[in-house]
């Protein structure tokens, strides 16, 4: 566990594995790094696995400004800079999907290949910023604990609420919800509901991107998922059966090995073999 201090704020991360090539796992909103427990476990046998906390959430510091989606992004920029891994392989759930599409279209240099897992490109729409909106104020005014409920539905899909070994899982990132700055995460969602629409940032990106989405996720269900990847060269979609918003944790198998098959096609191990194959 380590931390470093970047844009005025200490970053917390975790990182496991010694590999050439690094991954970067960045997770979403009321979530932190724990959720990618299993890929850092799964991956650390071939790469460096690191997995960070945004700015106000999990264990990285609460600051009084920075929580848009553009100061994020510059946030990631610097982070990776800072720990010089160019370039990574970025894994963005929901939110730090939103930053992979800015740093896969704007920084090229810094990204390998992009995965982005139930999460979109576009705006908001008027029904959830009324739905979701609500739910912050009555966080904003009394705390975690109206609202734990619907959240919870809308990051865990169906089948992990209804898995006994899951409930265990669940309690902890609810309980987290009351530790963490509650006004730093309220000035978050809000960042979130209110973030511009970047559809056009998807033709510009050039790394390999897989798109990932739980086959019951309420909050960016698979017909998003689907023009995330029309919109995106090349991109490949997978479901992930038995997930919701939260897929790395809610079904780490399924994720893992889509997550797998597409990086090894796109290390510059699988590279070098192509181009020898070329050659020959």
């Amino acid at each position: 566990m380590a931390e470093v201090t970047i844009r005025g704020a200490t970053y917390f991360y975790t990182e496991q594995g010694t590999g050439e090539e690094t991954i970067v796992f960045s997770h979403g909103f009321l979530m932190n790094h724990s959720m990618f427990a299993p890929q850092l476990e799964a991956f650390s046998d071939a790469y460096r696995c690191i997995a960070f906390d945004w700015r106000g959430q999990g264990n990285s510091e609460a600051t009084p400004e920075g929580y848009d989606m553009e100061s994020l992004y510059e946030d990631a920029v610097a982070f990776i800079e800072a720990l010089g891994i160019a370039p990574v392989h970025w894994v963005g759930v929901s939110m730090g999907g939103f930053i992979g599409i800015r740093l896969a279209a704007r920084r090229p240099d810094l990204i390998r290949t992009l995965t982005l897992a139930e999460t979109g490109a576009e705006a908001e729409t008027p029904g959830k910023k009324l739905r979701w909106g609500l739910l912050a104020n009555i966080f904003r005014l009394f705390g975690p604990g109206p609202v734990v409920k619907p959240i919870t539905k809308i990051l865990f899909g169906r089948t992990t609420l209804a898995d006994p070994t899951k409930q265990e899982m669940i309690e902890r990132f609810q309980k987290s919800w009351f530790q963490m700055n509650h006004s730093a995460l309220v000035k978050t969602a809000f960042a979130i509901f209110q973030r511009a629409d970047v559809q056009d940032l998807l033709p510009q990106i050039q790394a390999p991107t897989l798109v990932l989405v739980g086959e019951e996720d309420v909050a960016r269900p698979l017909e998003e998922a689907k023009k995330l990847q029309a919109g995106i060269p090349d991109a490949r979609l997978v479901v992930i059966p038995e997930a919701g918003h939260s897929s790395p944790i809610e079904n780490p198998e399924d994720f893992n090995r889509a997550l797998r098959v597409f990086l090894e096609a796109h290390s510059s191990r699988a590279q070098t073999v192509k181009e020898d194959r070329n050659e020959a």
